[in-house]
């Protein structure tokens, strides 16, 4: 079962909200480790503020009296909820602690600076202070459970205005992305919506630069689509329109064979039914053949090399015999030479014009071939009657026949087609000794 393939609006919209919600991300996960780390420090400066504020009050009771006597009362601060205090005395006896604090102490009485300590179950950061004179020690100290929500309450608030914002960014890459993409898909519905026989261009006015080329490419598509339907409309009427003289002969000879009185008669009219029949064979040989060279398309560069003497020689001795029958000497005078091209078309023109020529020739045939301006050209001419110049013209068209009559008049017609799908054309020139016919080929190296 094939996997589901992405739009490319699709992959557009996932990788871009993906990249805002990756930097948001990245930058949130900075900015909370950042917001922690400052709390922390905000938190400590909390803790030695209130150890030096708390010093302050309980110096003065400590010059009146003595330390291990002094009553303060309960110091009002804007952390009370969370900030604990206790005041020990010179000896160490604990004197006073905050409303809510612990009995046991939070550190060492000589302690000094900050410490994490478990105090009655409770973990805390403590921050210790001593006395001038020795007379005593601060110690103030704040839950860790309760300064952890706070920093992360502080950090969480500070992130959630860059989530609304990677929201809205992923959204608005969405709108953007369709909006970009719209032409795209207008164009894919256009050509979706066309009906077989529509081959006229499609406008490319909406489409972005970069997808210009691509819509012009579809339009010579179209137009290349258009000339293949065209070749084969043409192809098909007309070759429904020639078949028709031989399939009517056909069935003349058949009415023949079937009235014969006498065997003679009768073998006569079957020969004739026999040549009938080969010669709509080879009609329809030839239709199909140029069928499939109209749908053909040949890359030069794609092709494999071919020695254009071997298959001049090889294609010219399946004629020797005919040659022979006719009296015709059919001569080969072409030198080692390469080519790109499509051996089995290349065969194709050989034998059509090997075929025309010993049909027409007196006495003589030449193949020939020479190098020219990084072109291949090739020759096949004879001495028979020629054509005259009015027939000449249009002698490559398809289903044309001469003044003879002969043939299905598709064989220059393949000949023609092979030269132009192998970068070259065909012509006539004159035959040989100043009579007859010709037919140049010039194909591409």
């Amino acid at each position: 079962m094939p996997s589901a393939r992405w739009s490319l609006r699709g992959r557009l919209i996932a990788l871009l909200a993906s990249a805002a919600i990756a930097s948001w991300a990245a930058g949130g996960l900075w900015l909370y480790r950042s917001s922690l780390a400052e709390s922390d420090r905000l938190f400590d400066a909390a803790l030695v503020e209130t150890a030096h504020a708390v010093l302050a009050v309980v110096a003065h009771e400590w010059l009146e009296e003595d330390d291990d006597e002094i009553e303060l009362k309960v110091v009002d601060h804007t952390h009370a909820e969370s900030l604990f205090y206790q005041v020990r005395s010179g000896r160490g006896r604990l004197v006073y602690r905050s409303p809510g604090a612990p009995a046991e102490p939070f550190d060492d009485a000589h302690a000094q600076g900050f410490a994490t300590r478990r105090v009655a179950g409770t973990d805390y950061r403590v921050y210790s202070l001593q006395a001038p004179r020795q007379r005593g020690s601060i110690h103030v100290a704040q839950p860790l459970a309760a300064r952890a929500a706070a920093a992360q309450a502080a950090a969480l608030r500070l992130l959630a205005p860059g989530l609304v914002f990677a929201l809205l960014l992923a959204a608005g890459v969405w709108l953007i992305v369709r909006r970009v993409t719209a032409p795209v898909v207008g164009f894919s519905r256009a050509i979706d919506a066309r009906t077989p026989g529509d081959a006229t261009p499609v406008q490319l006015d909406a489409l972005p630069a970069e997808l210009v080329p691509v819509g012009h490419a579809v339009n010579r598509l179209l137009a290349r689509v258009d000339e293949a339907l065209r070749h084969e409309r043409t192809l098909t009427a007309d070759a429904a329109h020639e078949l028709r003289t031989p399939l009517a002969a056909l069935r003349a000879q058949a009415q023949v064979a079937l009235r014969a009185r006498t065997d003679a008669e009768r073998s006569e009219a079957l020969r004739e039914l026999i040549g009938g029949v080969d010669r709509a064979a080879r009609a329809v040989e030839s239709v199909l053949t140029l069928a499939r060279l109209d749908a053909k398309r040949i890359d030069p560069a794609a092709l494999p090399t071919v020695r254009l003497d071997e298959l001049a020689r090889l294609e010219t001795a399946e004629f020797d015999d005919a040659a022979r029958a006719r009296g015709v000497a059919l001569a080969v005078e072409v030198p080692p030479l390469e080519l790109r091209g499509d051996a089995d078309a290349l065969a194709i023109l050989l034998r059509n014009l090997l075929d025309n020529a010993l049909r027409h020739a007196a006495s003589a045939v030449r193949v020939a071939a020479r190098a020219a301006d990084g072109s291949v050209v090739l020759t096949v001419a004879d001495d028979g009657p020629g054509m005259p110049a009015e027939q000449r013209s249009r002698a490559f068209d398809r289903f044309y026949r001469g003044a003879e009559g002969g043939g299905a008049g598709l064989g220059l017609a393949l000949v023609k087609r092979i030269a132009e799908l192998h970068g070259g054309d065909a012509s006539f020139i004159d035959g040989l000794g100043g009579r007859g016919l010709g037919v140049e080929v010039v194909l591409a190296r």
